[in-house]
């Protein structure tokens, strides 16, 4: 009987220890269950038995691809280097010095410093911009008349001309990079087909994936934009006071430079949104969507919580059967998770803009 009890012993210890992975492997699946039924036990039990067993509460299918996506998602400011699978060494031809230091020189201006500061520069020229609006059309109290008095007309002529240094940082600092596209597009020496980058290698960047002559387009209007921006600067310091650009021949020159350098920008800008829109809408699983759709979707889910409205109203999802504030929380992370993607496949959009 000793030996009988030894080997049943050693039995159940090598059958538990084999059930070890067996049980690992149907964890996750035992999590996504929904609404776990309680078994039934055998009336012909103990007493013990028969007392009826509280139902187990829901548990929610976790998705940990996109939980590891989550976590390990790259910095905001990722730039081509990283995202770069080939070598220069490789490429056929070789790149040359002049691409070297062009690579260099777009890594620099791509950086975090000049992200902040084209950033601020873009909320400056809307706080500007809407001063300036705001005396061109009289609304102060600074003085009467309101369209042609002091100080009116001292600020009036200073937020434009800090509104032009604006513009003309914007036009500088996005040179290299509308340069570096023109000739690519233009030149022979690399492939500028759908897809391909300034090397000519496949990219997901949206905007190498826009059509050439829609590029074309785009950055032949981006340097004009620069080019009529410095003329316009150059206008405003030979016409510098407002009386001056407010007489014959400034009134002339500083408008018709700031005219067209407006209209060069919106021309181009409108275009490549159109153009990248219509891309993600045809390519939704490759291309991120746009800061537009991310703030929708986060929205949803916000008016969602406040109309307490019932998990059918809501997308019919697993993870919508989450309570509701763990469900906006998940949602404002995949926003977030969204805009650090959009950023990395937009680099090159933004930094033909300044950003």
């Amino acid at each position: 009987s000793q030996q009988s009890d030894a080997l049943r012993e050693k039995d159940d210890h090598g059958l538990s220890s084999s059930s070890i992975s067996e049980t690992t492997q149907n964890k996750e699946k035992a999590d996504c269950i929904i609404n776990e039924v309680p078994d039934k036990h055998d009336d012909s039990g103990s007493s013990s038995s028969s007392t009826p067993v509280p139902a187990t509460p829901p548990k929610i299918c976790h998705h940990p691809s996109y939980d590891q996506t989550l976590s390990t998602s790259s910095d905001l400011f990722e730039g081509n280097d990283t995202q770069r699978a080939y070598s220069l060494s490789e490429l056929d031809p070789p790149a040359s010095r002049l691409e070297r230091m062009r690579d260099w020189w777009l890594r620099y201006l791509g950086g975090k410093i000049h992200f902040w500061i084209g950033l601020i520069a873009m909320l400056l020229i809307i706080a500007d911009g809407a001063f300036f609006f705001f005396l061109l059309v009289g609304a102060h109290k600074l003085c009467r008349p309101r369209t042609d008095c002091e100080p009116r007309n001292y600020w009036y002529n200073w937020s434009i001309q800090f509104l032009n240094v604006l513009f003309t940082y914007l036009a500088t600092v996005t040179l290299p990079w509308r340069v570096s596209n023109t000739v690519h597009l233009f030149g022979r020496k690399r492939p500028s087909k759908p897809g391909l980058d300034l090397y000519g290698q496949p990219t997901e960047e949206i905007w190498f994936h826009l059509r050439q002559m829609k590029r074309k387009f785009i950055v032949i209007f981006l340097l004009l934009n620069s080019a009529t921006q410095w003329a316009n600067q150059a206008m405003r310091i030979v016409f510098y006071s407002y009386e001056l650009q407010g007489t014959f021949p400034g009134s002339l020159w500083t408008n018709i430079f700031f005219v067209s350098s407006m209209l060069c920008a919106g021309v181009a800008g409108f275009c490549q949104l159109h153009e990248e829109v219509k891309l993600r809408r045809e390519h939704p699983e490759r291309f991120p969507p746009g800061l537009v759709e991310l703030i929708k979707h986060y929205l949803q889910v916000v008016c969602c919580r406040k109309k307490r409205c019932s998990v059918e109203e809501c997308e019919h999802d697993f993870e919508d059967q989450r309570p509701l504030p763990e469900r906006e929380e998940r949602e404002r992370k995949r926003c977030l998770h969204g805009l650090r993607k959009l950023i990395r496949n937009d680099k090159t959009s933004l930094d033909l803009w300044g950003l």
